[in-house]
């Protein structure tokens, strides 16, 4: 039997945009697009954390000043609550796709379980 793996993750990917978790991180998105100031430093935060992470990946470490405008962007936007908001509604569907990996990986670590070393306290 041929088993079309990427069907069954299309389905996964529209399920996802039903669950609480995702809804919820949608309205958190749309009540920080709604705060105009906030939202515009919250891209120029973005942005400058995106060109210090291409440097990086090019061999080039950002400036002291990009750092320094990288640090001072973040310290105003987490101060803002509707982006403690966003945050925590990442956090959420963060801790569900971690919960989705694990389940959908667990063929591979039963594969290997006999190999893997024993926590404390594991039978």
């Amino acid at each position: 039997m041929v088993v079309n793996i990427y069907d069954t993750a299309n389905e996964l990917s529209r399920q996802l945009r039903e669950t609480q978790e995702y809804q919820g991180l949608q309205k958190a998105f749309e009540a920080l697009k709604a705060d105009s100031d906030t939202f515009d430093t919250f891209k120029k935060f973005q942005q400058a954390q995106a060109d210090a992470q291409h440097k990086q990946m090019t061999g080039q470490q950002p400036t002291d000043d990009e750092i320094k405008n990288i640090q001072n962007f973040a310290k105003e936007v987490s101060g803002k609550k509707v982006v403690q908001d966003l945050m925590n509604q990442e956090r959420q569907v963060d801790s569900m796709l971690q919960q989705l990996n694990k389940t959908i990986t667990s063929p591979i670590q039963d594969l290997y379980s006999e190999v893997m070393p024993k926590m404390p306290g594991q039978e």
